[in-house]
């Protein structure tokens, strides 16, 4: 399988990167109201702030990959299934760590989901320089 030429354009990652952008300005502004609303659970306000740290510490590599991958020439569908995971288990992780208290099943599935697509990501762009 060839590669092919790097045209300058990447609407799949521009699309990922836009989405998750609104996200990351969701969740800044969701610690802000945590920690500005008087009636706030005790837990919320840091977990809101361990939230808005995890997606600030997974997302731009999670990103970064998929711009590889993307001009890596990785077909469309598997870049959409990438991007789209990404966006659904950060927020389910979002959801889980933000909204109840101690573990649960949004917020192992968002953060373990995020590690297991970041790592077939980056095994996708080790085995893409081998042709």
């Amino acid at each position: 399988m060839s590669i092919p030429e790097f045209s300058g354009v990447i609407p799949i990652t521009a699309f990922y990167a836009g989405m998750h952008g609104l996200l990351a300005v969701i969740l800044a502004n969701f610690v802000l109201f945590v920690r500005l609303r008087p009636r706030s659970p005790e837990w919320q306000a840091s977990a809101a702030m361990r939230v808005q740290a995890n997606f600030i510490e997974n997302v731009p590599i999670a990103l970064l990959l998929l711009l590889v991958l993307e001009i890596q020439g990785m077909p469309m569908i598997a870049l959409h299934a990438s991007g789209g995971l990404l966006f659904l288990f950060r927020c389910l992780h979002a959801f889980g760590l933000g909204t109840i208290e101690g573990p649960n099943y949004p917020r192992l599935i968002g953060a373990q989901g995020t590690f297991l697509l970041i790592s077939v990501m980056a095994i996708a762009c080790l085995a893409s320089t081998l042709y």
